[in-house]
């Protein structure tokens, strides 16, 4: 009888820092979305670059977010992150910025939360499943429920393609 032993990969982050450095690298990132008004569900497949602010950045914490789709640009936001609080800065390629909260536990789950026009609110949580496995959902709300529910799984490039 052949056994299979079971590990728990536990991801665990001693900093806020720490955890926002694992999120670096280049992502192969698959994405189903669903729509409750009846729309239908849509798939999708990006390639995410994840790098840190840098030293002249205003912000001492935060990611730089570049993805393509279909080998071609498809956008470009920054995240910035105040240590003292719960607050972070969404800029987007192409619009003003935006202040969100965030919250983090240790073992590497992040949780953003984001006005967006209209009286919309995006919820974005992501973690880790391993060290080059994370996950994300992002809800999308409005004051009246639920609009949209999308699932990520994003596996970290090794190597260069």
């Amino acid at each position: 009888m052949r056994r299979t032993m079971m590990v728990n990969m536990e991801m665990v982050f001693a900093d806020f820092e720490q955890l926002l450095r694992h999120h670096c690298g280049t992502w192969v990132c698959q994405r189903t979305r669903f729509y409750l008004d009846g729309t239908p569900a849509n798939h999708g497949k990006a390639q995410l670059e994840v790098t840190d602010l840098g030293p002249d950045a205003p912000h001492p914490l935060g990611l730089v977010l570049t993805w393509t789709e279909h080998n071609q640009p498809a956008g470009r936001t920054t995240l910035a992150f105040d240590p003292d609080s719960s607050r972070f800065w969404h800029y987007p390629g192409n619009g003003a910025p935006t202040t969100g909260h965030y919250r983090w536990n240790t073992d590497g789950v992040l949780e953003l939360t984001l006005p967006w026009g209209d009286g919309l609110q995006v919820q974005e949580r992501l973690w880790f499943a391993a060290p080059n496995l994370r996950l994300r959902t992002v809800l999308v709300k409005k004051e009246q429920g639920l609009l949209a529910a999308s699932f990520y799984s994003d596996i970290r490039r090794l190597n260069s393609p």
